[in-house]
């Protein structure tokens, strides 16, 4: 049990950075961390986190890449994954 808490503690210290940065700002180091988590969450058998992780990495990516890329995706996944980390901390 104490790995989930470190790694949900790991997750919500990579959203909060991600949210203090500036989710526009978001860059290819950030996803290459986000998609560890991801394999983090695969590892626990967290599969609906990892959906929602992989599409946010999806997005992420999209919006790295492209310069006119839609930002609005990008934010509804990261709301997502905050709001299900957020739900996960309370049930624990």
């Amino acid at each position: 049990m104490e790995h989930i808490q470190s790694y949900t503690d790991k997750l919500t210290d990579w959203l909060e950075r991600i949210l203090l940065k500036g989710i526009n700002k978001i860059d290819t180091k950030d996803m290459e961390e986000l998609e560890s988590l991801q394999e983090s969450a695969l590892g626990y058998e967290m599969s609906f986190l990892a959906q929602l992780l992989a599409e946010l990495a999806i997005h992420g990516k999209s919006y790295t890449r492209a310069a006119q890329a839609e930002m609005e995706p990008l934010i509804v996944r990261y709301l997502y994954v905050a709001q299900y980390v957020h739900m996960m901390k309370q049930s624990a």
